[in-house]
């Protein structure tokens, strides 16, 4: 699964034309939505999961692009069913690849179908959460050592929906409810709504008032949402940092893998050299072009191929 877990970082960098600050941002707020309607929280898991899994392959592909595209509802459908077989294929156990096919008519709906209307559409999003959206995330932070700022910046909003998302993809292991362990993990950063991420290092000069400030703040933020909503949303935070319940090994083992995956897609990042991307990447692929560009790009001496 590690693969489909570090395929999936991408989507906080990718934002397409009409994607305000990244897929994985946009996904956030769609589940966020869809909490907010009442829908039932595994549906709202599993879909934005299948969702997530789609957006590896065809990142942004919605109606807008179906239409325009004057592809039929049949073979958008298929497009996206093979997306989603493509990416999951020997990447995830037969339990969690069966339960997320189960969801994908909700997600065909919503990406193929331009007629389809859920109310979650329409569900404005609490303060907090906009708050969240513009809250980056520390970098790394040791008491001991100067503070290492990791650019660009994930938000909260990133952060809090792969681990959602990892939580999801993790719960079978554990025999937890995926929809418990991705709202729990979905929530799991409300105070930082009003508390700027500080990082360890912060958070040990914030000592002995730690405790408090965190859950004054995420009383704060909890008051953005409708007061039927309140109850469980705390209820579904007392998984958060413990691993004596099953949905709290899911989320626990979701923002550890977050953490680190995204150091690692910096770190990647940062090592990428030519043949990487020219050579193992093949930038110049196969094609009609392909000989034309690769003698042009041999006679500059921009890239020698063997």
């Amino acid at each position: 699964m590690t693969t489909l877990l570090t395929d999936l970082q991408d989507l906080k960098r990718i934002a397409p034309a009409g994607v305000r600050y990244s897929l994985a941002d946009e996904l956030f707020v769609a589940a966020w939505r869809g909490v907010l309607a009442g829908r039932d929280w595994a549906e709202v898991a599993d879909e934005t999961t299948v969702r997530a899994i789609v957006y590896v392959l065809l990142p942004g592909v919605d109606t807008t692009f179906f239409r325009a595209a004057e592809l039929s509802a049949a073979v958008a459908t298929g497009t996206i069913v093979k997306a989603f077989d493509q990416v999951t294929g020997g990447r995830l156990s037969h339990v969690t690849r069966q339960r997320l096919r189960l969801a994908l008519p909700g997600v065909l709906g919503t990406l193929v179908d331009p007629e389809k209307d859920r109310p979650d559409v329409h569900c404005e999003p609490p303060a907090c959460i906009e708050r969240l959206r513009q809250q980056p995330r520390a970098g790394a932070t040791h008491p001991d050592f100067p503070r290492l700022v990791l650019l660009p910046a994930e938000s909260h909003a990133d952060h809090c929906l792969l681990t959602a998302v990892y939580a999801c993809l993790y719960a079978a292991e554990y025999a937890a409810d995926p929809g418990l362990a991705f709202v729990c993990a979905l929530a799991h950063h409300l105070h930082n709504a009003y508390l700027p991420d500080c990082g360890w290092a912060g958070e040990l000069a914030l000592e002995p008032h730690l405790d408090h400030i965190i859950a004054t703040c995420r009383r704060t933020a909890l008051k953005d949402f409708p007061p039927h909503l309140r109850p469980r949303l705390l209820a579904a935070l007392k998984h958060h940092e413990t691993i004596a319940t099953p949905a709290g090994k899911a989320v626990s083992s979701g923002d550890v893998l977050d953490r680190v995956l995204d150091v690692k897609w910096r770190t990647r990042a940062a090592a990428v050299t030519d043949q990487d991307v020219l050579g193992d990447l093949d930038l110049v692929h196969p094609g009609p072009l392909k000989d034309f560009q690769t003698e042009l790009l041999n006679a500059t001496g921009l890239w020698i191929t063997a």
